[in-house]
C-alpha cells in the first residue's frame, strides 16, 4: 500500500498529546490510551504551563548557568549562538531546562539541515507556553513538498541516561542497545506505534532528546525511522557539553 500523508496531522497530534497528564510530565498510563506514544508524549508536555509554585525542581540551578540563559534570553543569543526566531517568551530558559548551555535551535547551521532533508526555513520554537520545562525546535522535512516526517531536538533537566530508560519502561516501549558517538553514550529508543524514534545525549544535568515523528501510513521501519534521529544526534552532539 502506498504511503500517504495524514490528514489534519497536527490535530491528530494535538489530540495524542492531551494524554501528557500532570505536573511534572509523569506518565498516567491508568489514565491515557496505550497508543499515546512517548513522541506524544513528550511533544505533550511541551504544551505544559508549569505553575511556579506547583512543580518540584530537580535541583536548584547554579548561579553560572542561571545568569547565562537570562543573557541568552534577553539578547537573543546563547551559548551556542543566535536563537532562528524572535523570543516570544521571557521564561523560555528557566530551572527545569537550564542544566545545559546548549541551544537546540541554533546548533545546526543552514548547510547541514539541508543535508539531513530538513527545511531551515520551517524552524519552530518548540515552546508553546511560557516557563515550559523542555526546550527547543522542531523542524519539517523537504520530502515532497510536505512534512512527510519532522525532527524535534529539546533539552530537559535529567539526572542521566539510566533514569530515562526507568522512566520510560512500559509495555509500548523499546530501547535498543546504547551507541557510542564522538565518545558519548546514546540511548535509542522508539515506540510500539511505529511512527517515531528518539535519542538520548546527558548533557551536563540535562538531557537532550532528539525525537523524529513520521506523518505518513504506513510508516518506514522503527530502523529507518531511528536512523534519522541518529543522523540528527551525529550532526549535534560534538556541540553539547559534557
Amino acid at each position: 500500500m502506498a504511503r500517504r500523508t495524514l490528514q489534519r496531522g497536527w490535530p491528530r497530534l494535538l489530540l495524542q498529546q492531551s494524554c501528557v497528564l500532570g505536573k511534572r510530565m509523569m506518565w498516567r498510563s491508568d489514565m491515557c490510551p496505550s497508543a499515546c506514544t512517548r513522541g506524544a508524549r513528550v511533544l505533550g508536555a511541551l504544551l505544559l504551563t508549569f505553575v511556579a509554585g506547583g512543580c518540584a525542581h530537580i535541583r536548584e540551578a547554579s548561579e553560572e548557568v542561571r545568569s547565562a540563559g537570562t543573557v541568552g534570553v534577553s539578547q537573543q543569543q546563547t551559548k551556542t549562538g543566535a536563537l532562528p526566531f524572535e523570543n516570544a517568551f521571557p521564561h523560555r530558559w528557566n530551572e527545569r531546562n537550564d542544566g545545559t548551555t546548549y541551544e537546540p535551535c541554533a546548533a545546526v547551521s543552514h548547510e547541514t539541515l539541508v543535508d539531513l532533508g530538513l527545511d531551515p526555513s520551517t524552524v519552530n520554537d518548540s515552546a508553546g507556553t511560557d516557563g515550559q520545562s523542555l526546550r527547543g525546535c522542531r523542524w519539517k522535512s523537504t520530502a515532497l513538498g510536505r512534512a512527510d516526517w519532522t525532527v524535534s531536538q529539546f533539552v530537559g533537566n535529567s539526572v542521566s541516561l539510566a533514569a530515562n530508560q526507568a522512566r520510560y519502561s512500559s509495555e509500548v516501549d523499546s530501547w535498543l542497545p546504547d551507541v557510542q558517538i564522538g565518545g558519548r553514550t546514546v540511548g535509542v529508543h522508539y515506540t510500539s506505534s511505529g511512527q517515531d524514534c528518539d535519542t538520548y545525549v546527558q548533557s551536563g544535568r540535562a538531557g537532550v532528546i532528539t525525537l523524529v515523528m513520521f506523518h505518513v501510513v504506513p510508516p518506514p521501519p522503527p530502523s529507518e525511522i531511528c536512523d534519522r534521529a541518529l543522523a540528527f544526534t551525529r550532526a549535534t552532539t560534538s556541540k553539547m557539553p559534557l
